[in-house]
């Protein structure tokens, strides 16, 4: 048994017992407080975790969609791009590859012409392949690709232009290169304007104009369906000598 022997006025005791309660009672209020507080945070701290786990898992998926369609958009283009090739070329020894790697925590890309004689692969860097006439084939059919993966309206319109086309393609490749820009033309249900020299392409066009310059230096358009290749020839030396004149 355990007991308390106060010396002295009794109110005093009293006063004194009662501040020893009221101080009790506040450290009791202080603790009750503070072990709210805890909880509080216990339960922020929960609800920060679950949301951590969920950004996560949206992290994790939005990666694997974005590889997915990263891996989709390259062979998209690879196939593309290699029909192209081979229809040019009348060859299936030709392959385009997209090979992929990382720098600095970013993805980059390299384009490689591959190409299989007698078994052997090799890979050839696309401005080096055909005296760079490959660049123009995989630029054209590069387009078209882009145009049918990202369908984007800011984009899609009924037209394609091109500027000078097969400029470093051979005369003997330019001819199905021709036919191949209007095959894209009829499969993706796109109108194509190109500037040419090259009367290869000229030959497969619907409409054809030829634009020219008078001694003025005044551009005149003239459509050309009826106007034979020679006269267009003459037309052009004329002007050239007119100007050395």
């Amino acid at each position: 048994m355990l007991s308390f022997i106060f010396h002295g006025d009794p109110t005093e005791v009293e006063k004194r017992l009662e501040q020893l309660e009221n101080g009790y009672l506040s450290l009791t209020t202080i603790r009750d407080r503070i072990q709210q507080e805890i909880n509080d945070y216990d339960t922020k701290i929960q609800k920060l975790t679950n949301e951590n786990d969920i950004l996560n898992k949206v992290i994790l998926v939005l990666t694997e969609s974005s590889n997915l369609a990263r891996d989709a958009a390259k062979t998209h283009f690879e196939k593309i791009i290699t029909e192209a090739l081979q229809y040019v070329t009348q060859s299936t020894d030709y392959e385009f590859v997209i090979q992929e790697s990382t720098e600095r925590s970013k993805a980059s890309y390299e384009f490689f012409i591959k190409t299989t004689v007698n078994g052997q692969e090799s890979l050839q860097s696309p401005k080096d392949a055909n005296g760079g006439g490959f660049v123009d084939i995989i630029s054209v059919a590069a387009k078209y690709a882009y145009l049918e993966l990202f369908n984007d309206p800011k984009i899609q319109c009924g037209t394609v232009f091109l500027d000078e086309p097969g400029k470093m393609i051979d005369e003997q490749r330019s001819i199905k290169f021709a036919e191949y820009i209007k095959e894209l033309g009829a499969s993706y249900n796109k109108q194509t304007i190109m500037i040419t020299h090259n009367t290869s392409l000229k030959d497969i066009a619907d409409q054809t104009y030829y634009v020219s310059q008078n001694n003025n230096l005044i551009s005149q358009v003239t459509e050309t369906l009826d106007i034979p290749l020679q006269n267009i020839e003459s037309q052009v030396k004329e002007q050239l000598n007119g100007h050395k004149n």
